[in-house]
Order: structure tokens, then sequence, then C-alpha cells
């Protein structure tokens, strides 16, 4: 995985598309252009993520917060 690539993917991934997925942990593509898989119970991830055809160790997971948060990481200053 190369994770400049990731990273530039994953900060360019819509707010809106996130924001559905408040409260759940998300399994990203190997280059973060995607979501390959979301559960509230990240113990399902691996599962999921194989049912969608991806490896788990290929695929990054991170938590989206419930509420009270700005989605998308980036300093506006």
């Amino acid at each position: 995985m190369n994770m400049q690539e990731f990273l530039k993917n994953r900060a360019a991934f819509p707010l809106g598309e996130l924001a559905k997925h408040r409260g759940e942990w998300v399994a990203w593509s190997p280059d973060g252009t995607r979501l390959v898989a979301a559960s509230r119970n990240p113990d399902a991830l691996d599962d999921l993520i194989r049912a969608a055809g991806e490896d788990p160790e290929d695929c990054p997971i991170t938590g989206i917060p419930d509420s009270d948060c700005v989605l998308g990481g980036l300093d506006a200053s």
C-alpha cells in the first residue's frame, strides 16, 4: 500500500459519504478511494471485507465519530 496515495485519496473522499457512516468503523480500499465495508461492530469487518472481495490485511480501518466533530481532518488555516 502506498501510504502517500492513500492519505491523498482519503482526504479527497466526499464528506457527505463519510457522514452516512457516523458511529461506524469503516474499511478503506488500499488506495483510499472507496469504502469497502462499514459496521458499528469492528469485529464484523473482516468478514464484510472478505465478502466484498478484498483482503482484510490490505484495507485500513478507521472509526467515523458519532457526532460533535468535523469530518475530514484538513486544517483550514
